[in-house]
């Protein structure tokens, strides 16, 4: 018996560790799976697969090693761990887990409760292939981790919130105890020390709004924790937008307002810079509203701009207030703040593109509004031309009359003398009937008839 588990014992079928811990477990060993191993590896069943295997493993190995080079995150060219960790600074007290930044993100510390995004390669000592990589997991795309899960290896973890985010290039060395244990995984993760090459691409700090309100008002009235809070808020939003979760960008646009109008600036800089983060809410609040259908959110937005700074000065706020028109239907109003946007940005093709559609439409709809009623009249007989026995000075002084009625936008009643001839009152009737919402209002008769022309209300 004691010769038969002299060598490892290999499971036929894998164990699950819920069980195990949770339930009784029984094994059965075969105690002639030794016999029965050394058969299979004296008589090979499928010779015809076996070649060209050993190139084919290769060929896999090449393509990691390829991929770990273009993606920056090959082992570097050490002699050993113990001449690495010189050049290195311990992440904590013991020395088990230590980091060396190669490229300093922009931004905070990444928050213990962040959720980042990561492509790693894990070397053991003097190896150039990794033993585990996100390069064969995930399609070969970065991972996504949740820290302060307990999901992730506590060196790891711990390397992460060592460095600045959204973007950092570093090296983590990491003693087993703080990687996958004393005692490794085997076969395939050994109880040695790991280098760890990582690149963080991006972090998004979930929490920052739960934090911010958990902190005493004096602290949330800083500059400083503004800046912070609305950052991280406008990086969710932003890629919510980029989802196309419209709401709740929306929502985390609300909550950066709410976090500026809480700050307290200290002095004309700051008062600028929170003013500026107000006209970028605004402005990407706008947006979202015009993604989900509301155009008259877009107009209160854009009114709110106006309030804090000339709406005219801001060409994406004067864009999305032309199309917040548009999907009304107001067209010569679109038009008219798309060309404002455009004058602030001569060469913005969008914006050159929108106007140009929008302006054929217009000119086409006129043209066919026109040929529909020129259809609706064409059997109409012509009118006759009138000829009234008035001289052409009292002709011309109506004609100056109506356009000045015709040009004011309130209701407006001009009274005309009495005594007109019958002449110049089918005169007057003929010119106001040329002019939009202007009648003629006749009362009484003979030398007694008042006649007035009225400015109506469209």
């Amino acid at each position: 018996m004691d010769e038969v588990f002299k060598d490892p014992v290999q499971f036929s079928k894998g164990i699950n560790l819920r069980e195990l811990m949770t339930s009784a477990t029984e094994f059965h060993i075969d105690m002639d799976f030794k016999r029965k191993s050394d058969v299979l590896l004296d008589d090979d069943p499928f010779p015809e697969i076996d070649d060209g295997e050993d190139s084919d493993i290769e060929d896999i190995l090449k393509n990691i090693e390829d991929s770990t080079d273009k993606l920056m995150l090959s082992s570097p060219e050490y002699l050993s761990f113990s001449e690495l960790a010189t050049k290195m600074v311990d992440c904590v007290p013991s020395g088990d887990a230590k980091i060396l930044i190669i490229e300093e993100g922009n931004g905070p510390l990444v928050p213990v409760d962040a959720v980042v995004t990561v492509h790693y390669a894990a070397y053991w000592e003097k190896t150039k292939i990794p033993f585990d990589s996100t390069l064969t997991m995930n399609s070969g795309a970065p991972i996504t981790i949740k820290l302060g899960t307990g999901r992730c290896l506590p060196g790891l973890e711990i390397g992460l919130t060592t460095v600045r985010g959204p973007s950092a290039r570093f090296h983590l060395l990491l003693q087993p105890r703080l990687a996958w244990g004393p005692r490794g995984a085997p076969p395939r993760v050994r109880p040695e020390p790991a280098l760890f090459v990582i690149s963080l691409y991006d972090v998004k700090d979930v929490h920052a709004a739960i934090r911010f309100n958990d902190l005493p008002m004096e602290e949330q009235s800083k500059f400083e924790t503004t800046i912070k809070t609305v950052k991280v808020l406008h990086s969710e939003a932003k890629s919510l937008f980029a989802k196309k979760r419209y709401k709740k960008a929306i929502k985390n646009y609300q909550q950066s307002m709410n976090v500026l109008g809480l700050s307290m600036p200290k002095d004309e800089n700051e008062e600028a810079e929170i003013k500026k983060l107000k006209v970028t809410v605004y402005t990407n609040l706008a947006v979202c509203y015009c993604k989900i259908d509301k155009p008259k959110y877009v107009f209160l937005m854009c009114d709110n701009i106006d309030r804090i700074s000339n709406l005219d000065n801001h060409c994406k706020a004067l864009f999305y207030c032309g199309k917040a028109h548009e999907m009304l239907g107001k067209h010569e109003l679109a038009l008219k703040y798309y060309k404002k946007a455009l004058k602030l940005e001569p060469k913005n093709r969008e914006i050159g593109k929108t106007l140009a559609g929008l302006d054929d439409y217009v000119k086409n709809s006129t043209q066919k509004e026109k040929e529909l009623w020129q259809t609706a009249f064409k059997a109409e007989p012509k009118k006759e031309k009138v000829v009234y026995d008035v001289d052409e000075v009292f002709q011309n002084g109506v004609r100056d009359m109506c356009l000045d009625l015709a040009g004011r936008e309130e209701y407006a009643k001009f009274d005309l003398p009495t005594g007109l001839t019958k002449d110049e009152v089918c005169c007057i009737k003929s010119i106001t009937s040329d002019f939009e919402g202007l009648v003629v209002d006749e009362d009484g008769e003979g030398k007694r008839k008042k006649v007035s022309i009225v400015k109506k209300m469209i």
